[in-house]
């Protein structure tokens, strides 16, 4: 796929870490743009980049505070290139919030400058489950919110946990369930070697909600959203990459932020 193919639809990308030098993704304002631009040329139109919030080690509101606001500093000058640029999607700040317990996303989940669009929370439970998590789905849901869970592919689940099953009950209980595109392709066999026959499986039993790069930069190449789709059509789930790569994400972010690069 190619930006440049007006039959194929502008893809939807809700979790990256392209916001310069706050985290473990892109360094430098020239990484990042390289990856947007990467990510441009492979149909992506929008890209929701989320920088770790790691609420557990921020003990108190001003820390809470301090963090978001420098996401916020060095989002901006990348925001303002992108928005003169018309090849490069437009982007939009949001988190990836680290939330083991309840009491951590309570901490959080009020917040109007945590989120996207005052309503979706990306949140991440830890690479090794510690319980089934229902407490932090049901505190986001009580408040009003909705949770979108990231990568849950990668966990590493208790040894009585039936994955699969634990992923089905979150649904159940109302949260979405992100994949990143590279499980489909094998990125992670060393790092989580179960992620890419999960990612295949929640494909063909559909639970898979959204699909989004996880991008991290230079330090993590061979993200490709491209390659997932077209890996998704060859295995008959064409429907399940226009739903979770376009459709839903851009529910999620707004018509509002698409307007200027989607086609129309």
């Amino acid at each position: 796929m190619t930006s440049s193919d007006p039959q194929l639809p502008g893809l939807v990308d809700l979790h990256s870490h392209l916001v310069p030098g706050v985290d473990d993704g892109t360094a430098s304002l020239e990484e990042s743009l390289s990856a947007l631009t990467s990510l441009y040329q492979q149909g992506v139109r929008a890209v929701v980049t989320t920088p770790h919030l790691l609420v557990p080690h921020l003990e108190t509101e001003a820390a809470l505070d301090r963090e978001l606001s420098r996401h916020r500093r060095a989002f901006e000058p990348l925001a303002s290139l992108c928005a003169t640029r018309s090849d490069l999607p437009v982007v939009k700040l949001g988190q990836e919030i680290l939330a083991p317990t309840a009491t951590d996303i309570q901490r959080v989940v009020n917040r109007d400058d945590v989120g996207l669009n005052g309503v979706y929370l990306l949140v991440e439970f830890g690479f090794d489950l510690s319980s089934t998590h229902f407490d932090v789905i049901q505190a986001v849901l009580a408040a009003g919110r909705q949770i979108v869970i990231a990568h849950p592919e990668r966990y590493t689940y208790l040894s009585d946990q039936d994955p699969l099953g634990l992923m089905q009950q979150w649904r159940r209980l109302g949260a979405m369930l992100q994949v990143n595109v590279g499980s489909l392709t094998g990125h992670y066999r060393r790092s989580s070697p179960h992620s890419e026959q999960l990612a295949w499986r929640m494909a063909e039993l559909e639970l898979i909600d959204v699909l989004a790069s996880d991008h991290h930069g230079p330090r993590r190449i061979g993200v490709s959203p491209e390659e997932a789709r077209k890996a998704l059509i060859a295995r008959g789930h064409g429907a399940l990459a226009q739903r979770a790569m376009v459709e839903i994400p851009a529910s999620i972010v707004g018509s509002d932020l698409l307007t200027s690069r989607l086609p129309g």
